[in-house]
């Protein structure tokens, strides 16, 4: 698995932002978790404030990874690509910029190069310039131009679908999803309030188009930005702790659910949770080992090693419990391959001693 696509699942697992979180990869198994602490506060001491969130191992490097949250989103100025570490650099994996602000960038040094503007493809797409007098007639030079908006009949970045029906379909995102696009597409939109509003409302469907059909009946002058609140209102999350640590508590393992999946099912409850009580964060790990060995079945080996890391203090992370728990089930079906096989061969021998 790709070091980005690690770092995208990882935060997904986890319900972080991955443009607030980074991976570092090549770390020696056998580097201990202190020696880890210690490269890792010299090597990010220049970053915001930053929390490591978990670690595993990477069959592709043979080697462990760390995730790290961090406060503020990441800085590509300041993010190192290595920092020191055992056994030589541990590479520091982040998600990509936004691939817009990639393309502005180089565009504006392509026309640097070729001693153009960037009122010059504005004028090639549309954009109308005006000049705001001249200082004299003696000279040519104009005063800085001014850009009008941009034609609000031109291309345009259309959002993604949202419904607020309570299951999305294919083409649709869930709110925490949409209204994190809309917000970062709004910003680069340099077009009028009402036309804001057109394309946020060209994506709605359903109960979500309805409701706001309604609220503009009342009020037709409604900003964008009271548009969302009044969506936020009706589809954002209010869960409360309380409703979060009930939910939790009361998440068990389904009948024939591989203990796998469960803990997949369970891990978005938790962080819930977590997120809810700030006192929970550092006991996460010990609150899931906690109930994954009363509620879950499992077998007796891997029960002894919970336990064992229980008693110890040593309460695994996801990523190590996950890892724990798939070893475990794939011993178990090799295990029974292994049987079916041998109660086969002593079908045929007993088969082939009758005949005889």
């Amino acid at each position: 698995m790709a070091a980005v696509t690690l770092l995208e699942d990882w935060c997904k697992g986890m319900d972080l932002d991955p443009r607030k979180a980074l991976l570092i990869v090549g770390i020696p198994i056998e580097c201990s978790e202190a020696e880890i602490k210690e490269s890792v506060r010299e090597g990010l001491q220049n970053l915001c404030t930053y929390r490591v969130m978990g670690r595993m191992f990477r069959r592709e490097d043979t080697a462990k990874a760390i995730l790290v949250e961090l406060s503020d989103l990441v800085n590509f100025a300041t993010v190192p690509s290595q920092i020191p570490g055992r056994g030589g650099a541990w590479e520091v994996v982040v998600k990509p910029r936004n691939p817009d602000h990639e393309f502005i960038t180089k565009l504006n040094y392509f026309l640097k190069n070729e001693g153009r503007r960037m009122v010059d493809v504005a004028q090639m797409l549309g954009y109308t310039t005006v000049t705001v007098g001249m200082e004299s007639e003696r000279s040519s030079q104009f005063k800085p131009i001014v850009l009008q908006p941009l034609k609000e009949n031109t291309w345009y970045r259309k959002l993604k679908v949202f419904s607020g029906n309570t299951f999305p379909g294919p083409d649709e995102e869930n709110f925490e999803v949409w209204l994190e696009q809309v917000i970062e597409i709004m910003n680069m939109w340099q077009v009028s309030e009402v036309e804001k509003r057109r394309r946020l409302l060209e994506s709605l469907r359903g109960p979500a188009l309805s409701i706001m059909s309604v609220l503009r009946a009342g009020n037709d002058s409604m900003t964008v930005e009271q548009c969302l609140d009044a969506l936020k209102q009706i589809f954002g999350s209010k869960e409360d702790y309380r409703t979060s640590q009930f939910k939790f508590r009361h998440s068990f393992q389904l009948s024939g659910e591989k203990m796998s999946v469960f803990l997949l099912r369970l891990e978005p409850v938790l962080h819930k949770v977590v997120q809810s009580n700030p006192l929970s964060v550092r006991n996460a790990d010990l609150i899931r080992l906690k109930h994954i060995l009363t509620w879950a079945n499992m077998t007796t080996n891997l029960r002894t090693q919970l336990e064992l890391l229980d008693q110890r203090g040593c309460p695994p992370t996801f990523l190590e419990l996950m890892k724990l728990t798939r070893d475990e089930e794939e011993y178990q079906i090799t295990y029974m391959m292994l049987k079916a096989k041998e109660r086969n061969a002593d079908r045929a021998q007993s088969a082939s001693d009758s005949q005889g």
